[in-house]
Formats: structure tokens, C-alpha cells, sequence
């Protein structure tokens, strides 16, 4: 009897104590847990805060993307404008060169003269020339002893015939039909002498300028050529 009295006590504590064990292992577990849970959540804190940097790296590499495709618009547009003033300029070169090219290349001048005299008796006569030492541009025409301007510029012309008392001589130079300007040759001593003149005039392309011997003048002239008459293109318009 006395045993079973001392017996349940025993079992008691005994009992007591296995609960002691269970609880403490409980709260060890549940330590354990939460120290878990806290560190996850720190570490869930460390990557959202990552997350966040790595979204806001992502906007800024997004708005220079956009300033990047904005900038490329622009130079696209700053390189059209360019090539087509590359173009325009090319061809304003281009047809510059083409007209200096033109300029020099056209030399305008010629040389004549005449083996013969001439005699204007009644009216005025057409100076004709028979010999032909230079025609650059063809501007003289052969056949009625006219120059016809193949460019507009400034031509400078002369012309000289021999003359003698016996019979003066009185040359017209004329243009597009109208009195220019004139030479005279006269010797009341009865000699021998040269007249002529000298002009710059401003043509335009297919004006014409001849010689004409005043009615009942006289040149005289043989195979010595003294009389001539030259012209050149000095510059174009």
C-alpha cells in the first residue's frame, strides 16, 4: 500500500517533466521558425529593394533609348537637308563651270583685207574684203563683208585704207543699219596717207557691223593690202 503511494507521485513528476521536454522542444521550434521567417523577410526586404533600383535603371535606359531614337530622327532629317544642298550646290558648280568653260573656250576675232581699190560714185558701197587672215568664231561672214555677233559681250574693231589728194577718202563704220562712227583721210598737198579708226562697242548676239565708203570717196588699195578691218570678242556679257 505504501508503495503505490509513493509510486503515483513519481509517476506525476515523471509525467510533469516529459511535458516540460515537449513544451521546451515546442518553443525551440518555434524560435527556430521565426528566426527563419525573419530572414526571409529581410531577405524578401533586400530583393524588392533590388527589384526596385532594377526597374528604375530599366525607366532611365528607356528615356535614353527614347532621346537616342529622337536624336537619330534629327540627324536623318540634318543629313537630307544636307545632301540635297550638296546636290543643289553641285549643280550650281556644275553649270558655273559649264559657263566659264563656255567663256573660254569661245575666242571671237577676226582679220581681213582688201586687194583692191574701190570707188563710191552716186551712193554709199559696201566695203568687201577678199582676203581673210584669221575668222575665230565665224563671225565674219565672206560673202557680204559683215560681222554678226556670235555672243553677247564688248568688241573692240580698227580699220585702216590708204587714201591720196586726188581722191579723199570718207569710211562709215556702221551697225544694225545706223552711223557709228567715221574716219576721213585728206592731204591738200596731194600725198599719200593712212585713215582709220578704233571702237569698243557693247553688241548683243546677231547684231551686225560693217564698213561702208561714203558717196564718191575712194581707197586705195593693191596685193599690198592697205586696207583692213579686224574685231575681237574682248569679254561676254
Amino acid at each position: 500500500m505504501l508503495t503505490a503511494v509513493v509510486l503515483v507521485p513519481l509517476l506525476l513528476l515523471s509525467n510533469t517533466l516529459a511535458q516540460d521536454d515537449t513544451i521546451s522542444e515546442i518553443q525551440k521550434t518555434i524560435y527556430v521558425l521565426e528566426h527563419r521567417m525573419n530572414t526571409a523577410e529581410s531577405s524578401l526586404v533586400k530583393a524588392l529593394g533590388r527589384v526596385a533600383v532594377t526597374e528604375s535603371k530599366l525607366q532611365q535606359a528607356e528615356t535614353k533609348l527614347v532621346q537616342a531614337d529622337v536624336k537619330r530622327v534629327q540627324l536623318e532629317s540634318e543629313l537630307k537637308d544636307m545632301k540635297n544642298t550638296d546636290t543643289k550646290n553641285s549643280a550650281a558648280i556644275a553649270g558655273l563651270l559649264a559657263t566659264l568653260q563656255g567663256k573660254q573656250t569661245r575666242h571671237i576675232a577676226f582679220s581681213v583685207g582688201r586687194s583692191t581699190s574701190l570707188t563710191a560714185t552716186g551712193e554709199n558701197k559696201v566695203i568687201t574684203y577678199d582676203k581673210i587672215w584669221l575668222n575665230d568664231g565665224n563671225g565674219f561672214n565672206k560673202f557680204n563683208s559683215y560681222f554678226v555677233a556670235p555672243l553677247s559681250g564688248v568688241y573692240m574693231f580698227t580699220y585702216n585704207n590708204l587714201y591720196h589728194s586726188n581722191k579723199n577718202s570718207f569710211v562709215l563704220f556702221m551697225m544694225n543699219g545706223k552711223h557709228v562712227q567715221s574716219s576721213q583721210g585728206y592731204d591738200a598737198n596731194g600725198g599719200w596717207g593712212m585713215s582709220g579708226n578704233e571702237i569698243q562697242l557693247r553688241l548683243q548676239k546677231g547684231d551686225s557691223v560693217w564698213l561702208e565708203l561714203y558717196k564718191n570717196h575712194y581707197i586705195y588699195s593693191n596685193v599690198y593690202l592697205y586696207s583692213s578691218f579686224t574685231g575681237q570678242l574682248i569679254y561676254q556679257n
